[in-house]
């Protein structure tokens, strides 16, 4: 019996699995479980493109920064931590809280250290992300949760690409790849205001640095992966140096073809296909 629960009583397992009356009879329920909002018998299906729920973004400085993870996090949610520190040391581990969570360093030729962390959220890894950062005289943090992604996708290295320019006003972004993938740009800038997307990725989180510091900006968007880059991200403004990190959040397949509309590489409908 699927999510049977039994209890041993000494001398042997007893099933105790909860029932409720349906004004008929007894009938045999789930065990139930709080996901951080509402009790539930089982977590919801992974869905082939995670769809985002919220974030929280910081620039902040000191040598151990804390972010908060979104307040509407849930069981089994997928956090995506973004930490970018403008200088400091190598040190390990950096991501101090919550224990148990692996995430990827990238030391770019600007000096940057970007670390990606892609984990479930449970309510037993707190509600908090603590970063050891010593040595960084400014520090960008994020972090954003997705709903609907499947935690058994997960991988130790969940960036798929990054690329990073010096002295430019355009960032080219790099292929979209399967199920949800998130772009993470860094812009070192005194005067970054604002920056505009291509069609078909969708802005999510933004955390700007103080205007006339010299700091690491932090922009995220995501789209529905395509295997295709979307285009170019518009600065506002030309920045000493510009990194993106392309991200993926695993969803689950259902076996069927995907169409995205507007994209010319994964919406091509074929002479027996009928879009309504």
């Amino acid at each position: 019996m699927a999510n049977q629960l039994l209890v041993y009583d000494g001398k042997a397992w007893v099933d105790q699995t909860p029932q409720v009356f349906d004004g008929t009879t007894w009938r045999t329920v789930a065990p139930l479980y709080f996901d951080g909002a509402e009790w539930r018998s089982e977590a919801l299906a992974p869905r082939e493109f995670p769809s985002y729920s919220s974030s929280v973004s910081a620039v902040v400085s000191g040598d151990l920064v804390e972010l908060p993870v979104p307040a509407d996090v849930r069981t089994n949610d997928i956090v995506v931590s973004i930490c970018a520190q403008q200088g400091g040391p190598a040190r390990f581990p950096r991501l101090l809280s919550p224990s148990g969570v692996l995430p990827t360093l990238y030391t770019l030729r600007s000096g940057i250290r970007l670390h990606v962390a892609v984990w479930p959220w449970e309510p037993s890894r707190g509600t908090s992300t603590v970063w050891d950062v010593t040595g960084s005289p400014s520090t960008a943090l994020m972090n954003l949760s997705y709903r609907g992604g499947d935690a058994a996708g997960l991988s130790l290295t969940p960036v798929a690409s990054i690329s990073e320019h010096q002295r430019v006003n355009t960032v080219p972004l790099g292929a979209s790849q399967d199920f949800t993938t998130l772009y993470a740009v860094l812009a070192v800038s005194d005067s970054l205001t604002g920056a505009a997307w291509p069609n078909g990725v969708i802005p999510r989180a933004q955390r700007l640095g103080q205007f006339g510091a010299q700091q690491i900006n932090l922009l995220t968007a995501d789209t529905p992966g395509a295997g295709a880059s979307p285009g170019a991200l518009r600065l506002d403004t030309t920045v000493d140096t510009a990194a993106v990190a392309v991200i993926t959040v695993p969803g689950r397949s259902d076996g069927k073809p995907t169409w995205i509309l507007g994209d010319d590489r994964a919406s091509v409908l074929g002479s027996t296909t009928f879009l309504e």
